[in-house]
């Protein structure tokens, strides 16, 4: 979903792309990678499991489409990512 770009100047007609992804389908209770189906920019990830926003001490960013989480989500568990595309 394209979205004003709250860093351009006022004047400015920059978009970014904001993806929301659903990983709900890959918690098996044992995968910890993850990959989105496009590159985000860094430090722009943010992971919710079952509702709950994870911090960085719970995520690793492991390369612009991978992630790891230091929990294991089961199977039934809502995972869900939200990133700015690159």
């Amino acid at each position: 979903m394209p979205v004003a770009d709250p860093f351009a100047p006022i004047s400015s007609s920059n978009t970014i792309n904001q993806k929301i992804q659903d990983l709900t389908g890959d918690c098996n209770g044992s995968r910890q990678q993850f990959t989105v189906s496009s590159a985000y920019k860094t430090s722009l990830l943010q992971i919710y499991w079952n509702g709950i926003l994870q911090t960085s001490t719970e995520i690793t960013e492991d390369s612009q489409t991978q992630f790891t989480t230091s929990f294991t989500p089961a199977v039934g568990d809502n995972l869900v990512a939200i990133y700015i595309e690159k």
